[in-house]
């Protein structure tokens, strides 16, 4: 597969196994009756089911592992990017800090909502229930894609350059972009862990080193 390095501590790449164990000895006249030795090994191959709702066969098959680390990987190299973009930023970070100030408030959070200080014409609970159903058509809609490569890049409107239309480019992209999301993945990991320790952003907490 793209980006195979075989670095799986936890073997959770692997196939699943099972040992086929032949039948134990019942001979009451034994004073011991051996147990049933290894007859073979059976594997489970993924299977792509045909339904939204049940894409994989293995929950913990490696297709699905595949796919779940690519998906974080694309949100956390867009994570990343933006939490570095806005505290670049002095007027979207100094509107990041207020709405920061006011999500601390409860009551705040529950009386309006708003998106980088500025107010918004809908509750928290609407916004909510928008997102939900927003965002549950478009994972449905794509768990109807059944083929895997197309499930992981489904090119068309998601590659409007055309980057993908060469076909000896597309594994070098393929694997540029499982790297760039592996890092991003860390990345994202140390900013929130520096961030709940010294309340600082990436850019910020950087900077106190030249101190």
């Amino acid at each position: 597969m793209v980006g195979d390095r075989g670095f799986d501590p936890f073997a959770l790449g692997k196939p699943a196994e099972y040992l086929q164990f032949d039948l134990d000895s019942l001979d009451q006249n034994l004073a011991k009756n051996l147990a049933g030795d290894v007859i073979g090994v059976r594997v489970d191959a993924t299977e792509v089911k045909p339904t939204p709702f049940q894409p994989y066969s293995e929950v913990f098959g490696l297709q699905r592992f595949r796919e779940c680390e690519l998906n974080h990987g694309r949100w956390a190299m867009l994570g990343t990017l933006g939490a570095i973009a806005v505290e670049l930023s002095p007027v979207l970070h100094g509107k990041m800090q207020e709405r920061m100030l006011k999500m601390k408030s409860y009551v705040e959070l529950i009386e309006g909502s708003s998106y980088l200080g500025q107010p918004l014409p809908f509750s928290l609970t609407t916004l909510i229930w928008i997102e939900v159903i927003v965002i549950g058509y478009i994972e449905f809609q794509r768990n109807a894609e059944l083929d895997p490569e197309k499930r992981l890049y489904p090119g068309g409107y998601f590659d409007p350059l055309g980057l993908a239309s060469d076909p000896e480019k597309i594994e070098n992209l393929q694997l540029a972009e499982i790297k760039h999301a592996r890092l991003a993945m860390v990345a994202f990991l140390i900013f929130g862990i520096q961030a709940a320790f010294t309340g600082k952003g990436p850019i910020s907490f950087v900077a106190t080193f030249n101190n």
